[in-house]
């Protein structure tokens, strides 16, 4: 446990008031807060954290960490930046930065989610407790939880890792996001292996180009961050971040250090360790498995556990190509919201089905140059195409219909219908039995966001319902 006054003489704090108090944890938000914990208030999208210090001293803050010099109702330590501090200071004050906790990390613009479910999933069956921090999940013993973020904030991260080390878990498997690596959400952890799944557009209301885009996904494998790296090279920016690294690192591609195929359902993995095993997965997620597998086999787990794990997994990564229909016309509720995620996932069941019906939205205040893209991927692979709404925040949602329309407006069969609910059952009304419906973008979420409310909307349950299962 550490002291206010520890704090500000070990990370180079100005300290307001007393000294000797002691801290338990720390927190970003004052959901997270508890008794005896260092609060950090920091300028958010809408306000300031210190608008919200009385909540949190309510909730049990002792101390407070902010960039606004001067006294407080509690002791305040002063950093100009505390944001670039406070995942070093969570890291020390929980002490998970020296915790035994093994992590591993996992970036990319696609597939993230699903490796790092298969990576918990595969620890957890190879008899090392696995923890989840996640943009579908979070696990953390027997509890499930959710995450605004893809990656939460540092503080939260670390109070996340120390609860799991609490319920005995070993290890943990952290999605990575390029804003989470920008923006100090993993500092004061390293990880034992790092991979990258790919790279294509996404996030460009946030970098001003791929270049930049993909420089913020370089950070992970820094020496200081990353012990391993395995890059899975499909891309020409994934080469370039294989040449880019310099800790210890492996590929999966042709020609690489790893290879592998995919037929029958069975998956062979040839390489400096090699595996073959019967695993029934769309071709499109085996690609994240191999990735999780070649992470661990790096880590130095043997072949044989991890062919064995396979066969015991659970391999239904929620709202990722999920199938939630158990009649025809089968209904995939996926979390696809780029174009090369969009051009996957129909590809993939475009192979599988007679026919494909895809339901499409775009979300608002987002990259809008992707939404045409997006469109033409679906075009290429399917029969019919329904634009509905997702999350269209403070855009007018017409207007997000029609960047999506435009794009494909010479498409044979497009509908657009505002409202997903009356989507999906258009959709399954014109589907024939033996086709497929792909619905991009809803995923595992259980929300939808309509001018700065989250109204309560669950693409899974409302495609069972309409296809009549409870």
């Amino acid at each position: 446990m550490r002291t206010t006054s520890e704090l500000a003489e070990n990370f180079g704090l100005e300290l307001f008031g007393d000294g000797s108090v002691a801290l338990r944890g720390v927190a970003i938000s004052t959901e997270h807060v508890l008794p005896g914990f260092l609060f950090v208030a920091i300028q958010g999208q809408n306000s300031h954290g210190l608008d919200h210090l009385q909540r949190a001293i309510e909730m049990g803050a002792v101390a407070v960490l902010s960039d606004a010099p001067g006294k407080k109702a509690i002791p305040h330590l002063f950093h100009p930046r505390p944001r670039e501090v406070a995942g070093l200071i969570a890291g020390d004050v929980f002490d998970t930065s020296s915790s035994e906790l093994a992590l591993y990390a996992v970036t990319g613009t696609n597939g993230k989610t699903s490796t790092v479910f298969y990576l918990s999933e595969l620890l957890n069956q190879i008899g090392q407790p696995s923890g989840l921090i996640s943009s579908a999940q979070i696990n953390v013993g027997d509890q499930l939880s959710t995450s605004s973020l893809t990656t939460p904030e540092a503080p939260r991260v670390h109070q996340l890792l120390a609860q799991m080390r609490a319920a005995g878990q070993d290890s943990c498997a952290v999605e990575a996001s390029a804003q989470g690596l920008s923006r100090n959400r993993l500092d004061g952890l390293k990880f034992r292996v790092a991979g990258f799944t790919n790279l294509s557009r996404d996030h460009l209301d946030d970098y001003r180009d791929m270049a930049s885009y993909l420089e913020a996904k370089v950070r992970l494998f820094e020496p200081l961050r990353s012990e391993k790296a395995v890059v899975f090279v499909e891309d020409e920016f994934a080469k370039q971040l294989f040449e880019q690294i310099e800790i210890p690192k492996v590929a999966i591609g042709s020609g690489y250090q790893y290879e592998y195929s995919y037929q029958a359902n069975t998956l062979d993995l040839t390489g400096a360790h090699s595996l073959k095993v019967n695993v029934d997965l769309p071709a499109l997620m085996v690609k994240n498995l191999v990735l999780a597998i070649v992470m661990l086999l790096q880590e130095g787990f043997q072949p044989s556990s991890l062919e064995e794990a396979v066969l015991r997994m659970n391999t239904a990564v929620p709202g990722r190509l999920q199938r939630v229909s158990e009649r025809n016309p089968a209904i995939f509720v996926d979390y696809a919201h780029t174009p090369q995620a969009v051009r996957e996932s129909a590809r993939e069941l475009a192979g599988s089905f007679k026919e494909l019906t895809v339901i499409l939205a775009a979300s608002g205040d987002r990259d809008k140059g992707k939404r045409g893209q997006m469109a033409l991927a679906a075009a290429d692979f399917a029969s019919k195409i329904i634009i509905t709404d997702q999350h269209p925040r403070s855009e007018d949602p017409a207007a997000i219909r029609a960047d999506l329309r435009a794009a494909i407006s010479d498409f044979r069969d497009l509908h657009e219908i505002a409202d997903p609910a009356a989507a999906v059952a258009r959709a399954v009304e014109i589907t024939n039995s033996g086709g497929a419906i792909l619905w991009c973008g809803p995923g595992h979420l259980k929300y939808r966001e309509v001018a700065g409310t989250k109204v309560k909307f669950d693409a899974v349950m409302e495609a069972r319902r309409v296809l009549g299962h409870d």
